[in-house]
């Protein structure tokens, strides 16, 4: 690609991103698949930086960019948790890519989240427990997060309903212990931290259409925005609240609409 057609594709881009309504949010969580534009002839490094400060600018002053770090590779394994070192795992390019510019990290062995800007800070007081109250999840939803997803649905990758089942209380999944070591600097030292996990005698099993049926009804209430980049990149954007309001009106009808089948609780009741 020519210069020109770099600032073509970095236009549209700004245009797309104003089409998802950033430029009203000041805050914004993102999840990217950028395989999409990888026929474009220019460094991947130079594609990154271009999303970062199109985002930027699409979001203005005072911006607060938050992407997901989790390291669920290290769960069960003897692996240190290096709070800055550490690298995300299948998070994505643009996901390492900001946690890399020195962003705050928020401390959990598997699922942590990195931010730039403004409220980043908040990252550096989190609960213990990957979801729930005083989670980062917790502290998105009561800044109004807007969450984007750059190359795939959301509906493949909305985290922010294991928060939702947390706080429901669903029975088939139960918080659970996991003792791992942390490294900060040049310290390491071992802690507890905790987790929503399925109960393995419940044979639960995730909905084929995993997470459509939200997004359904986010559209019909028109609260799912949607644009397709020049390039062919399809991307979405909704305020996490929206999506917190409507699943849990979901789980409140249905405790197991997650799920393809109410699952067997039978042999978990000695827990």
């Amino acid at each position: 690609m020519n210069e020109l057609q770099i600032k073509n594709f970095e236009k549209d881009l700004l245009s797309s991103l104003i089409k998802l309504k950033l430029n009203k949010n000041k805050n914004v969580y993102i999840t990217s698949n950028l395989t999409k534009i990888s026929r474009f002839r220019f460094s991947k490094e130079k594609k990154l930086n271009l999303f970062y400060e199109c985002i930027k600018k699409s979001i203005g002053k005072n911006y607060s960019i938050f992407v997901p770090s989790a390291t669920l590779n290290l769960c069960n394994t003897s692996i240190p948790f290096d709070l800055k070192h550490t690298p995300s795992d299948k998070m994505g390019p643009f996901a390492e890519y900001v946690r890399l510019k020195k962003s705050i990290r928020s401390l959990h062995p598997f699922w942590s989240i990195s931010g730039l800007g403004k409220n980043a800070k908040i990252l550096k007081k989190v609960s213990k427990h990957a979801y729930g109250y005083g989670s980062p999840w917790s502290k998105m939803l009561e800044l109004d997060f807007l969450q984007l997803n750059i190359g795939m649905h959301p509906s493949k990758a909305v985290t922010l309903v294991h928060h939702v089942e947390t706080l429901m209380g669903v029975p088939y999944r139960y918080n659970k212990t996991f003792k791992h070591k942390i490294k900060i600097k040049n310290k390491i030292y071992e802690d507890n931290f905790f987790q929503s996990v399925f109960f393995k005698e419940a044979n639960s099993k995730k909905k084929i259409k995993l997470n459509e049926h939200f997004f359904n009804e986010l559209k019909k209430r028109k609260k799912l925005n949607y644009t397709k980049h020049s390039s062919g990149l399809e991307m979405w954007s909704f305020k996490m609240r929206d999506f917190f309001n409507v699943a849990t009106e979901f789980f409140v009808k249905d405790i197991y609409t997650y799920l393809e089948f109410e699952p067997d609780l039978k042999n978990i009741s000695e827990y």
